[in-house]
C-alpha cells in the first residue's frame, strides 16, 4: 500500500514539474487514443457489406426490402434506391430466396401474365397482354448477352387494314445499356436486329432501331434498299476486302522481315454494279419437223381441157423446231477491278568496327535484288493481276525509331479503385492510433517517474556495477588535479559500498532537483 501511495505521490510531483501545455498535448493524445481504439474495434465488429442487386426499379428494391425486414438481416440501399446490400456471408442464400420468390424480375414480365387466369377479359387487353409478355421475354433473352446490362423494347403492332397495299409494316425499338468499358459491336448489334425480327411476325431487321443510354444509334439508320443504305454497305464490304488483303501481306513481310520493319496499305476499287442478262440462243443446224399437214384436191375445167380432162391440186404444210436456249443470269457486283499496294520496307543496321575497336552503327538500304523478291511476295499474297491494272509500289525508306515512346495508362476498372479504397479505409485508424502513441511516447519520455523510497532498483544497486568502473591510475608526472579527481572517485566507490541506501537516496534527490 505505502508503495502505490509512494508511486502517486512521485507521480503528482513529476506532473507538476511540466508545463500546461504538455500536460494538455498528454491528455488530448490519451484520449483521441482511447476514441481511436473504441471506433476501431466498432469498425472490426461490423459485418461486410456486399451487393445484392443493382440496377433495380424503385418498386422491385421496394419489395426485396421488405423481404429483408420480415426476416430481420441488415442492409443498406445506394445508388438512388437501385442498390441494395446486404452482410457477405448472406448474399448467395439470399439471392436464391429472391429468385424463387421471382423477385427481381428484371422490370419485365413474361409469359407467365397468362399464368393468373381472368374470366371476362377482352380481346383488347388480351392482344396487350400478349405485346407486354413478347416485349419482357425478348428483354430477358437480349439480357443474357454479354456486356449487356439493361434493356428495354417497345413494339408497334400496326392495325389489320382491309386492302394489303394500305397495310404497314410492324416496327420495334430497343434500348441498351451496357457495361462500363464494354462497347457493342457490329456483328452483336445486328444480332439483336436480327432476333427480335425473327420473334415477330411480319418484321424485318432494318425495321428495327436499337439506341444506347446516350441516345446514340447503333444499328444502321438507312434501309438496306435504299441509297444511302448501299453505300455504306458497300463501304464495309470494301474495307473488308482491304483489310484481308492488306493483313496477307503485312503478315508474310513480318515472318520475313521481322515486325516493325514494314508498312503495307491496300486500296482497292470494287464494282458494285448489279447486272440482270437475259440471252436466248438458237440453233438452225439441228432444225426437228414439228407437225407437216399435205392437202391433194382435184380439179376439172380449163386444167382439164388441156389434159385428159381433170387434174390434181397438192398442198403442204411443215411446222419446224428449231432448238433455242434461254440463259438469265445476275451478276450481283462486288467485283474487283483494281488494287493499288504501297509497300514501305525498313533497311538494315550493321555494327562496324573501327581500327581502335570502337563499334558503329550504321544504317544500309536494302539491294534491288531484295526488294524485288519482297515484291514478288506481295503481288502473290494480295492476288496481283496485271490485266486488271493493278499496281504495287515498293520502297526502301529508313524507318524513324528515336521518337519518345507513349505510356499508355489504361484506366482503373472499379474493382480496383474499390480495392484501394478498402485499403485506406482499413488502414487510416491504424495509422491514426500509431501518430498518437508515438506522440504520447515522446511526451511521457520527458517524465521522469523516481523510484519509490526505501527501496534500490533490482539487483540492489543504483543502477552500475562496481567491476565496470575503472579509476584512473596515477601516473609519476600526473598533475594535482588528476591526483584529486582519482581520490575523489575512489571516496565515491568506497561510500556507496558502505552506504548503498544512502547513495540511491542522494542519487534521487539530484534527479529530482534536475
Amino acid at each position: 500500500m505505502a508503495e502505490v501511495q509512494n508511486f502517486w505521490r512521485n507521480m503528482s510531483a513529476s506532473m507538476r514539474r511540466i508545463s500546461f501545455g504538455e500536460k494538455l498535448t498528454i491528455t488530448t493524445t490519451l484520449l483521441g487514443l482511447i476514441i481511436g481504439v473504441f471506433f476501431l474495434a466498432r469498425w472490426a465488429m461490423k459485418p461486410d457489406y456486399a451487393l445484392l442487386f443493382n440496377n433495380l426499379e424503385l418498386k422491385e428494391a421496394d419489395q426485396i426490402v421488405q423481404t429483408l425486414d420480415e426476416a430481420n438481416v441488415p442492409y443498406k440501399i445506394k445508388a438512388g434506391g437501385t442498390a441494395v446490400f446486404i452482410p457477405t456471408q448472406q448474399v448467395y442464400e439470399w439471392r436464391m430466396r429472391l429468385a424463387t420468390a421471382g423477385i427481381p424480375s428484371s422490370g419485365s414480365v413474361g409469359y407467365e401474365i397468362f399464368d393468373q387466369k381472368s374470366i371476362g377479359l377482352s380481346d383488347f387487353v388480351q392482344k396487350v397482354n400478349f405485346g407486354r409478355a413478347l416485349e419482357g421475354e425478348l428483354s430477358r433473352t437480349i439480357m443474357g448477352i454479354d456486356g449487356i446490362e439493361f434493356v428495354r423494347v417497345h413494339i408497334v403492332m400496326p392495325k389489320e387494314r382491309l386492302f394489303k397495299e394500305d397495310q404497314q409494316e410492324p416496327t420495334a425499338s430497343i434500348v441498351v445499356r451496357v457495361r462500363p468499358n464494354v462497347r457493342l459491336g457490329r456483328s452483336k448489334v445486328s444480332g439483336i436486329a436480327n432476333l427480335v425480327a425473327a420473334s415477330i411476325e411480319g418484321l424485318r431487321s432494318e425495321n428495327v432501331t436499337i439506341v444506347d443510354a446516350r441516345g446514340n444509334i447503333l444499328s444502321n439508320p438507312y434501309k438496306e434498299d435504299s441509297i444511302a443504305g448501299l453505300s455504306s454497305k458497300q463501304l464495309d464490304i470494301q474495307r473488308q476486302v482491304e483489310s484481308n488483303l492488306q493483313s496477307k501481306a503485312q503478315t508474310m513481310l513480318d515472318a520475313v522481315l521481322g515486325p516493325g520493319n514494314s508498312i503495307v496499305r491496300v486500296s482497292t476499287e470494287l464494282d458494285f454494279t448489279k447486272v440482270d442478262r437475259t440471252v436466248e440462243t438458237y440453233d438452225p443446224d439441228n432444225v426437228a419437223i414439228l407437225s407437216e399437214e399435205r392437202t391433194d384436191e382435184a380439179s376439172t375445167g380449163i386444167a382439164a381441157s388441156s389434159g385428159n380432162g381433170e387434174g390434181q391440186l397438192e398442198h403442204s404444210i411443215t411446222n419446224y423446231k428449231v432448238p433455242r436456249t434461254v440463259e438469265r443470269i445476275s451478276d450481283l457486283g462486288g467485283g474487283i477491278n483494281r488494287i493499288s499496294v504501297a509497300v514501305l520496307v525498313d533497311g538494315v543496321e550493321e555494327t562496324v568496327v573501327d581500327g581502335q575497336g570502337n563499334p558503329t552503327v550504321s544504317y544500309k538500304p536494302r539491294s534491288p535484288e531484295e526488294l524485288s523478291l519482297l515484291r514478288s511476295v506481295v503481288e502473290n499474297a494480295v492476288g496481283y493481276n496485271p490485266d486488271r491494272n493493278d499496281k504495287i509500289e515498293i520502297q526502301n525508306i529508313m524507318f524513324e525509331t528515336n521518337e519518345t515512346p507513349y505510356i499508355v495508362q489504361e484506366p482503373q476498372g472499379m474493382d480496383q479503385r474499390k480495392m484501394w479504397f478498402d485499403i485506406g479505409q482499413k488502414a487510416l485508424p491504424v495509422l491514426i492510433i500509431l501518430i498518437m502513441l508515438l506522440i504520447l511516447r515522446s511526451k511521457l519520455s520527458r517524465i521522469k517517474i523516481s523510484v519509490p523510497s526505501g527501496r534500490l532498483p533490482s539487483g540492489g544497486n543504483i543502477g552500475f556495477n562496481r567491476d565496470d568502473v575503472v579509476v584512473p591510475k596515477i601516473e609519476e608526472n600526473a598533475t594535482p588535479e588528476t591526483i584529486e579527481s582519482a581520490k575523489l572517485m575512489k571516496q565515491i566507490i568506497n561510500f556507496v559500498d558502505e552506504k548503498p541506501g544512502m547513495a540511491a537516496r542522494l542519487v534521487r534527490y539530484w534527479m529530482l532537483e534536475e
